[in-house]
């Protein structure tokens, strides 16, 4: 009775052909890190912003009166959201010069900053932050220029008492005092700053170049000196983010789903999103795209072209120390059931809840995860389950079986088998052992020579099963 899955949960593996024991080629929804050895469906999103929210918005800021801000990436609105869940247009930036679509933003010095295509805007924090009124006394548009005007990227960070922004090749400060300087750094042309963010007591830096240039670098500086500190470039088409875990910094970088752990000087790759990447066929994290969620880094992966992976809000992290780095789809978003041509825009943790941005073709929203009600749709697929050493037999198998800790009324375990790398046959004859606890289907599948199954979740509202082991029975192997 060979065991799938033991009670160690790894996540994804690198393909279906490979992977570490106790990890899936599929998963998705399902909650593995919460409570160490069982496996659940994971909490849905659910649409928060009704129809309030007409963009994608791929920055958004939690401030410090309780409220969320949210801004179009591309038409210049600005969205508030009260911690009642009011959903409130407040502004729309008409900048003096450039876009009008948000390309960065953070709260400062008791101020709200926002930068557009060429223009700084700010406005006080204020109690009343969700009406337009307070938006249309307060706001202070056009404060500062830009020297560059990226068209793209406003990145921004704060350290040592200063704003930092990225614009193309300069970084620009605002100091405590509000000066605005649009040139504290030069970093070399063509490289253009991608994302930024605190790192000790320096910051770090993360480039582009062009889509089709496969030159990047992450730049550490201290933010006083006039050159950096230490520069590691990397054969990727650009830094897109950067992904925060406590003490330790990650970054997405290219267009093929490349993970890289940074050492404080250099990136050493650590992980890559399983997919099927090409030319034609890639995707990326945007900046504003990764947060922290009960103490797990969490991003949002983006189509590009060809949904090269599945996407949705990927968790990356770890129950505690004591465990390793587990990379799954944890949190699909509330519009689409295929997880394809997805935007995934900003993200916010606003105590244990998860705020999520999309773009689904025309279609907008913010979701926030919703305790009240499980993933409907959450499931599993593991690898290729033939063993290397039997894999010149023919293999009958005779069972699939699911071990719980819990079965609660109107929830259920489904398999399905795929033989040969064909399609998934469902199997609708499920067995429940109450006293075993063991929920199995019997068959009699005859000569397989490669095996996968599919493992669905069936919830009821808040409950789903609690699967403590997974494992089949075939006639040519023994546990």
């Amino acid at each position: 009775m060979p065991l799938i899955w033991r009670g160690n949960w790894r996540g994804l593996s690198d393909s279906k052909f490979s992977g570490l024991e106790d990890s899936f080629a599929v998963s998705v929804g399902i909650d593995g890190v919460s409570v160490p050895g069982i496996l659940q469906a994971n909490q849905k999103l659910a649409k928060d912003s009704a129809s309030t929210v007409t963009a994608l918005c791929r920055v958004a800021v939690a401030i410090s009166n309780g409220m969320t801000i949210w801004f179009s990436y591309t038409d210049g609105k600005i969205w508030s959201r009260t911690t009642a869940g009011v959903w409130t247009l407040v502004w729309t930036t008409t900048p003096a010069a450039g876009g009008a679509g948000c390309l960065g933003a953070k709260e400062f010095n008791g101020r709200l900053y926002w930068a557009t295509e060429s223009r700084l805007h700010y406005i006080a924090i204020g109690s009343t932050m969700d009406t337009a009124a307070y938006w249309t006394t307060n706001a202070t548009e056009d404060t500062a220029t830009f020297t560059v005007t990226d068209s793209e990227f406003h990145p921004m960070v704060i350290q040592n008492t200063s704003l930092f922004i990225g614009d193309g090749y300069y970084v620009s400060r605002v100091t405590s005092a509000f000066v605005f300087k649009a040139d504290a750094l030069d970093i070399k042309t063509p490289h253009r700053i991608k994302d930024l963010i605190d790192f000790d007591i320096d910051i770090l830096i993360g480039t582009f170049i062009h889509a089709n240039v496969n030159k990047a670098e992450v730049i550490r500086w201290d933010t006083v000196s006039t050159s950096w500190q230490t520069s590691d470039p990397i054969d990727e088409n650009g830094v897109n983010c950067f992904i925060r875990d406590d003490n330790f910094v990650y970054a997405q970088c290219g267009q093929f789903g490349k993970i890289y752990f940074y050492d404080g000087s250099q990136l050493v790759p650590f992980k890559r999103i399983p997919g099927t990447w090409s030319p034609t066929s890639y995707g990326e994290v945007f900046p504003g795209s990764v947060a922290t969620h009960l103490t797990m880094p969490v991003f949002g992966f983006s189509n590009g072209s060809g949904n090269p992976a599945l996407q949705g809000v990927y968790r990356f992290g770890s129950y505690s120390k004591d465990y390793p780095k587990v990379l799954d789809l944890s949190f699909p978003i509330s519009n689409s059931s295929t997880l394809q041509t997805l935007s995934i825009g900003a993200i916010l943790a606003v105590g244990a809840d998860l705020f999520v941005a999309w773009q689904d073709g025309s279609t907008y929203g913010v979701d926030k995860l919703d305790w009240s009600a499980k993933y409907a749709s959450a499931y599993l697929e593991t690898m290729v389950l033939t063993p290397a050493q039997t894999r010149h037999l023919l293999n009958t198998i005779t069972k699939i079986y699911a071990n719980y800790s819990s079965l609660p009324a109107s929830t259920d375990i489904g398999f399905q088998y795929k033989k040969d790398h064909g399609s998934y046959v469902d199997i609708t004859t499920e067995i429940t052992d109450a006293v075993l606890l063991q929920k199995y289907v019997e068959l009699s599948v005859d000569n397989v020579a490669a095996l996968q199954l599919k493992i669905t979740l069936t919830v009821s509202s808040n409950s789903s099963p609690q699967i403590e082991s997974l494992g089949y029975e075939d006639a040519n192997q023994e546990l």
